[in-house]
């Protein structure tokens, strides 16, 4: 597969899923059961979580966009990149040789391993700092994904981003830099305001969300 954007990739899926509805359909096997935890509409909720779905996929290059942008107005590019260049390889890796074409199915994994490896190194780097590199909580939506890929499938990729992080994280240089230390003191980096508005009105204005009090009494009946 030659290179491709991870823009025309989404496209490309989103394509496919108008002519095949496969993630729809996956989504809909799935209803019976998913987790309590995971709040859906009593209307249609199939349509909401391929909404969500899509709307986490979609999500990920302007993400990787502003965080770049971000991290190089913060002067930590030299710790940031690196991990945003993983992520978007993960996102864009080629298809298995039996796959003609992209589909949201697909680009669901492959969106997961991106988001959770920054998520990943956001809960590494409060270790080192003290203060989250990116302000922004991406658990509430990894978790909702992690139970639509399934248990197996998801600790797997989980596995992947643990040790990718932990690799790449050993290479710790740039907490000595001057400019990382009055990062961390002033808490600078223009631009994270309007990325956390576009995550949180995404996550929030959904009709999915993770309700662990729900779980906990359903499962006391």
């Amino acid at each position: 597969m030659s290179k491709i954007s991870v823009e025309d990739l989404v496209a490309e899926a989103n394509q496919n899923e108008l002519e095949t509805n496969a993630l729809m359909k996956m989504l809909e096997a799935q209803l019976d059961s998913l987790p309590a935890a995971i709040s859906l509409p009593d209307v249609d909720p199939a349509s909401a979580l391929r909404e969500f779905v899509v709307e986490y996929i979609n999500h990920v290059p302007s993400f990787i966009s502003a965080v770049t942008f971000a991290a190089k107005d913060a002067g930590i590019e030299d710790y940031v990149i690196p991990f945003l260049e993983v992520a978007t390889n993960y996102f864009v890796s080629p298809l298995s040789e039996t796959q003609e074409k992209v589909n949201l199915v697909n680009l669901m994994e492959q969106a997961y391993l991106s988001q959770r490896l920054i998520e990943e190194v956001n809960d590494q780097y409060i270790l080192r700092a003290g203060i989250p590199l990116i302000p922004m909580e991406l658990t509430k939506a990894n978790i909702i994904v992690h139970h639509l890929l399934g248990e197996t499938l998801a600790n797997s990729l989980d596995d992947v981003v643990e040790e990718t992080a932990r690799q790449m994280t050993s290479q710790d240089t740039v907490y000595s830099s001057e400019r990382f230390k009055e990062y961390v003191e002033t808490r600078k980096g223009k631009g994270w305001e309007q990325v956390w508005k576009q995550w949180s009105d995404m996550t929030n204005s959904l009709a999915i969300d993770l309700d662990f009090g729900t779980r906990a009494n359903k499962d006391a009946h």
